[in-house]
């Protein structure tokens, strides 16, 4: 079966909590989609409100703003082709949850159908159950002589299994099976991750199969704080073969047609395709946020090279401030590095020094506690944390934000300084290990932006030995273990949850290099709790879907021994 309607998919990059700017992107491609003719109009998931909307959704004031606009996008329809459209609707029942997670299908001015969605995600990032009460029924529209089965995300992904278990028993694609229906829409705000568009390809693949009938995944784009959305909308045959699919990161309006050849943009490599998001997530972010500046603290490292690039690629040089801080510690190669990228990049660049403001705080800790000098501990603390007061003081002077360039593998094992390199709005790297870091400059000096130098991340700072600098000859490897290691241990222990034993079988990590990762990770649970919040680009990031107490006694063990 062939695609019977010409549809318009409105891939939008909603404001959270913004009805009315949402409603107005809404229009504006509904009036497009109109202007091509098209015979249905489908949004993604709680498009009015934007996604995740938390706890906004127990204001009654942006409720009331949905329902009217939600009028306004009714009257559309009134001289217009059906439009099908994501929103929250009051759940008729007298217990639990107050709302629904809907959507409604308004034909000639008049809403014809509600579904309510009837799975609802609650686990890792979501919450819905929190909410929304689920629905109950699946629901078809009649749009001319083509009948229309509609879903919402997580009713698509009903055997999807979470930490080695399947979520839910109800399987809401089965009733459109027997329901001879003509097409099946899902409205989504499925989040991105990694390689996730082909997972979402093979999985709709096989429902447009199972009812053989074509799907159309209808899905947001933009970043909402740490949660980044791809969009990577798709209309699917009912062989599975792809009709049309939208550039992902980008707002538009995608349309497919009966008997279209296939239509979409060329794929991105991992790297390529981790590259845009992680500049989407900047750019949305300070969007968003109100902001059109941000400053980056350059140590002629990795981290901070890459964080200014994309920076630098997501707003424009002119609009990134790096700061280089030197200490005495501070070789000349680090500062002339730092101050290399900023020239590759074109970005402002400044210095300032900040021995003397680490020995006038360590000579007034030393008043206070016994002995002759400072741990040296504290001696590596104050430099960096008088660095983060130095970045946060120029950041209120210049309006601007300060960005985190800490990467996953640090995050994981605590290798960073609270209130010192850990502060900053957010984190671009933080859900990134640091092998994906070293990817992600090497794509920038494969894939030069056209403003920066030929060589954006200069060999040199590549090449090093990653350190901390804050002591004499200090690299990462003195404290933890090698990051091939280190990023292979945090990624199955923490994305796979993989017992020690099985870690070991798979790495090339000793017993004791496990171990010693592990355990950093348990008792670095409070440093992440105050550390900012971390652009998410795998399964299993330190966010609000990473909920493990501070004040614990926990340890993994070897099951063989």
């Amino acid at each position: 079966m062939s695609l019977p309607i010409k549809i318009a998919i409105v891939q939008h990059n909603p404001i959270v909590g913004d009805v009315s700017g949402n409603c107005t992107q809404i229009i504006e491609a509904y009036e497009q989609a109109t202007d091509a003719g098209v015979g249905l109009i489908i949004t993604p998931e709680l498009a009015l409100l934007g996604y995740p909307p938390r706890d906004l959704l127990h204001r009654q004031r942006v409720r009331d703003a949905e329902q009217t606009a939600l009028e306004t996008l009714r009257h559309l329809t009134e001289q217009g082709p059906p439009l099908i459209v994501g929103h929250t609707a009051s759940a008729d029942r007298t217990s639990g949850p107050p709302l629904t997670n809907s959507a409604t299908v308004f034909v000639d001015g008049e809403a014809t159908v509600q579904y309510n969605k009837r799975l609802l995600p609650t686990y890792d990032i979501f919450d819905e159950h929190r909410y929304f009460s689920r629905g109950t029924e699946s629901q078809t529209t009649h749009i001319d002589d083509t009948t229309v089965g509609i879903t919402i995300c997580e009713d698509a992904w009903y055997d999807h299994e979470v930490t080695g278990q399947q979520r839910h028993q109800t399987d809401p694609i089965a009733p459109y099976e027997t329901a001879d229906v003509d097409l099946l829409v899902n409205l989504s705000a499925s989040p991105y991750r990694v390689n996730k568009s082909s997972a979402r390809f093979d999985r709709f693949g096989r429902h447009a199969r199972r009812i053989d009938a074509p799907v159309v995944f209808a899905n947001q784009v933009g970043g909402n704080d740490d949660i980044l959305f791809d969009g990577t909308s798709f209309i699917l045959d009912s062989d599975g073969s792809q009709i049309a699919s939208a550039t992902s990161g980008e707002p538009r309006v995608l349309i497919g047609q009966p008997k279209n050849n296939s239509t979409s943009g060329t794929t991105p490599s991992e790297t390529a395709q981790l590259r845009r998001m992680l500049e989407l997530g900047i750019r949305d972010y300070l969007d968003k946020s109100g902001f059109d500046d941000v400053i980056i603290g350059l140590s002629g490292g990795i981290d901070s090279s890459v964080t200014a690039a994309l920076a630098a690629e997501a707003i424009g040089p002119s609009n990134v401030h790096g700061i280089t801080l030197p200490s005495a510690i501070t070789t000349e190669n680090n500062r002339t590095d730092a101050e290399r990228v900023a020239q590759n990049l074109g970005i402002q660049f400044d210095e300032i020094g900040i021995e003397h403001l680490s020995q006038s705080l360590l000579d007034a800790i030393n008043g206070v506690t016994p002995g002759d000098d400072t741990r040296g501990i504290t001696r590596e603390n104050v430099q960096a944390r008088v660095r983060g007061l130095l970045l946060m003081g120029v950041s209120n002077d210049l309006d601007a934000l300060v960005l985190t360039p800490d990467n996953k593998s640090e995050a994981a094992v605590g290798y960073c300084t609270l209130y010192g390199d850990a502060v900053g709005a957010i984190a671009p790297l933080g859900d990134c290990t640091k092998r994906r870091v070293y990817a992600l400059a090497e794509d920038f000096n494969t894939d030069i932006p056209t403003w920066a130098d030929s060589t954006p991340i200069p060999h040199s700072v590549i090449g090093k030995a990653p350190t901390a600098e804050l002591a004499e000859g200090q690299t990462d490897v003195d404290d933890i273990p090698p990051y091939e290691i280190t990023d292979a241990v945090v990624s199955q222990y923490v994305g796979d949850k993989y017992p020690l034993t099985q870690i070991v079988e798979e790495t090339n990590a000793t017993k004791e290099q496990v171990k010693t990762v592990v355990e950093n990770i348990t008792q670095s649970e409070f440093k992440r709790k105050q550390t900012p919040p971390a652009l998410r680009v795998t399964t299993k990031a330190f966010d609000s879907g990473w909920r493990y107490p501070i004040a614990a006694s926990y340890n993994e063990i070897f099951t063989d021994n």
